[in-house]
């Protein structure tokens, strides 16, 4: 059987010898006397200009190609899944009247469309997770050592910045910078950022904050955001148990001080929705609803 691996040039993005890239923001004292940092130049003249350079990373996605059988004169649309964790794909074209949707497992692939006629040219979008999946009980070790009496500053519904469906049960933990944050559950890490020193409170840096993602045994996802630069003690792809050092706190991307953002996440279609979960408490071992204000060593 002869068959032809086709890449679909215009859907991936081939990266080789990754250049430095510059990037310039501004440094500047607003009326109130506040530092503000932006990527766009700043009408006063006494901003500070800061320039950062990185290396470029590649954006890592879903990889569709063709795959030709010459002998039964076929053609197979053909998607691979780079990820340690599932993904959901939806596909739409010309040539599936309905579209097509389909959860593609850990590093596999899947055929989505095989026909006599040349692939036509498709549209798709992709999230992490089955939303098939249903989530266990979501009772979770404390990320951080419970007997460092460490505040939670932040709970579900927090007016300061927990208010959408994606950071709607999230939890903000006070923590000194360079303070162990540890596996809240066992999993395999899915993704981790360890590439920005700067925070601030201002939009520039709504995504810039480093973090490691988990996927659990249920299908959910544990971030864990704004650690340390250089700090990343697993790469993606690790099996931890809880309580395993995953980095240090920091304060990298939009944040206003040091601190762990933890959330847990779900595929609800299309969009990483947040989930309630309760905290297991070390002394009594009881679970809780963690709430603001709350020290993990009083319970």
């Amino acid at each position: 059987m002869r068959r032809h691996l086709l890449p679909l040039l215009g859907l991936v993005l081939v990266f080789s010898g990754l250049p430095l890239q510059a990037a310039d923001i501004y440094k500047y004292q607003d009326a109130n006397g506040k530092w503000r940092y932006t990527d766009k130049k700043p009408k006063t003249d006494t901003a500070e200009t800061l320039t950062l350079k990185k290396t470029a990373k590649p954006k890592i996605e879903p990889r569709f190609f063709v795959d030709k059988d010459e002998q039964r004169g076929k053609n197979h649309l053909v998607v691979h899944n780079p990820f340690h964790a599932p993904v959901h794909v939806r596909l739409q074209s010309s040539q599936l009247k309905k579209g097509k949707s389909c959860v593609i497992p850990a590093l596999g692939k899947k055929t989505l469309l095989s026909t006599a006629d040349t692939i036509e040219p498709f549209t798709y979008k992709w999230q992490w997770g089955d939303p098939s999946r249903a989530p266990g009980p979501q009772e979770y070790q404390f990320p951080a050592d419970p007997l460092g009496c460490y505040r939670i500053t932040q709970a579900f519904n927090g007016k300061f910045s927990h208010q959408g469906d994606n950071s709607r049960y999230a939890v903000d933990i006070a923590l000194p910078v360079g303070t162990a944050i540890n596996a809240a559950r066992a999993g395999v890490v899915i993704a981790v950022k360890d590439d920005y020193y700067m925070g601030g409170v201002d939009k520039f840096f709504l995504d810039k904050a480093n973090y490691v993602r988990i996927l659990h045994d249920d299908g959910t996802f544990a971030l864990y955001g704004h650690i340390l630069l250089g700090t990343a003690a697993v790469r993606v792809g690790d099996k931890v148990t809880a309580g395993t050092t995953l980095a240090k706190s920091g304060s990298s991307g939009y944040s206003s001080g040091p601190h762990l953002h933890f959330v847990i996440h779900r595929n609800t279609g299309f969009k990483m929705t947040s989930v309630p979960f309760r905290f297991i408490a070390n002394k009594s071992q009881r679970t809780f609803v963690p709430t603001a204000g709350q020290r993990l060593c009083d319970l």
